[in-house]
């Protein structure tokens, strides 16, 4: 799946297990950052833009450094060294790095039928075991947008009913001003519906 949609489920998922700012954070990145062996891709497009031969080749690592068994355990704990409660953080963390695999397992084909994205799940360590969904539905398919929606759906409600969206792993103070904004046009739209006769038609 895209990055916008692991960090909306990563998020969702710490939303609900954690209510520190900065934890919440770190299990939110821990559910990113997996893409990371995916920077194979800018070097190669740099390369082919000089004329020279790809050196790290996007389609060899993407998926074999990070998205495994090595990777959940590597990033949570390393962004623990940031949190305030570290085991949560390390539990949730590999939690939110499973849900990665997970959500990449059912919706990260590419455009052919055949061109299913496996699990590596002891990689770069083994190639075994091979982790694999035959029905893995392409990126850009429907149940990948539905999903996206339904998490920028909870966002907004988090929002108006906590205080707080995913933009708090970038800014707080950014984070702030959405809450602020979102807040201001949820009560714009409540005081509206409860004009008398609104919703009616004349006769």
């Amino acid at each position: 799946m895209n990055p916008l949609t692991h960090l909306l489920a990563s998020w969702t998922l710490a939303d609900n297990v954690v209510d520190n700012g900065r934890d919440r954070s770190l299990i939110t990145w821990a559910g990113v950052l997996p893409d990371l062996d995916g920077l194979g891709a800018v070097a190669d497009f740099g390369q082919s833009v000089l004329g020279h031969a790809s050196g790290w080749h996007y389609a060899d690592y993407h998926h074999q450094m990070l998205h495994g068994l090595p990777g959940a355990l590597l990033i949570p704990a390393v962004l623990t060294l940031w949190a305030t409660r570290r085991l949560k953080v390390f539990l949730f963390g590999f939690a939110a790095v499973h849900l990665h695999l997970l959500c990449d397992l059912l919706g990260s084909r590419g455009p052919a039928t055949e061109d299913v994205w496996p699990i590596w799940y002891l990689a770069p360590f083994s190639d075994k075991p091979v982790v694999l969904w035959q029905g893995q539905w392409a990126l850009n398919a429907w149940p990948n947008v539905v999903f996206t929606v339904a998490l920028l759906a909870y966002a907004v409600w988090a929002a108006v009913v906590r205080g707080h969206t995913p933009v708090e792993i970038v800014s707080t103070r950014a984070d702030a001003r959405v809450v602020s904004t979102i807040r201001n046009r949820a009560a714009r739209r409540h005081q509206h519906a409860r004009k008398p006769g609104f919703g009616t038609r004349d006769r």
